[in-house]
């Protein structure tokens, strides 16, 4: 069967539900729209590496707090983006992704845009105030929308996990605050201008090079 797309009446009904029951309905439209696949909790728990009660405990809600890496396995099982089972998603706008068995000629989102690699710079911050650049990542294979945002989502979670605790408190999770930054760039293109790489290594280049010479190896 192919994939259809969430409903306004379906996106009202999970905007007042907990993890338990948005798990619990995703899970059991995914059984109606796959052909090939089962979505019991048996299967799904056999599929991502949990006992059966595990999935059980969390749609009833005894589980308050699930791994996040198991909650992560289990929307890439559903095919869903993750931040659909968080309360932050279905604050704003109504959001019609779409939900069920994928197949070639289907997109895995509503949005329609192209494959793109992630990189990032990193850098070593001195507590003086100085700092370097250490290297310049980028991902091997490009991704669609929905992988390029739960990659931005892990690299946001990893610097804020080093954050104190209390500054965490009630913060929403690292894939919502990638997908917001997404919706930003589209609704801002200005702000976050497209240029040839070429020019950024330029930029580097030269930048680095007024400061090669007086880093601490000169003597």
């Amino acid at each position: 069967m192919p994939r259809r797309i969430l409903t306004r009446e379906e996106f009202e009904y999970l905007k007042t539900s907990d993890l338990g029951e948005r798990l619990k309905f995703y899970r059991k439209e995914a059984g109606k729209l796959h052909s090939n696949k089962s979505f019991t909790t048996t299967a799904m728990s056999e599929r991502v590496g949990v006992s059966h009660q595990t999935i059980i405990s969390i749609e009833r809600g005894d589980s308050k707090k699930p791994a996040y890496q198991l909650i992560y396995k289990i929307t890439q099982d559903l095919g869903i983006p993750f931040e659909a089972l968080t309360d932050e998603f279905y604050q704003g706008e109504l959001q019609l992704i779409a939900i069920g068995e994928p197949s070639d000629h289907a997109p895995l989102s509503t949005d329609e845009s192209p494959l793109s690699y992630i990189g990032t710079i990193v850098y070593q911050a001195f507590t003086d105030g100085m700092m370097r650049f250490i290297h310049d990542l980028q991902s091997s294979r490009p991704l669609d929308k929905e992988q390029f945002i739960a990659s931005l989502g892990r690299i946001i979670g990893e610097l804020e996990s080093l954050k104190a605790s209390e500054e965490l408190f009630n913060q929403p999770h690292p894939a919502v605050k990638g997908r917001f930054l997404i919706n930003d760039m589209d609704k801002h293109p200005n702000a976050f201008p497209i240029f040839p790489r070429t020019s950024w290594n330029e930029h580097q280049s030269s930048f680095i090079s007024n400061y090669e010479n007086k880093g601490e190896d000169e003597q």
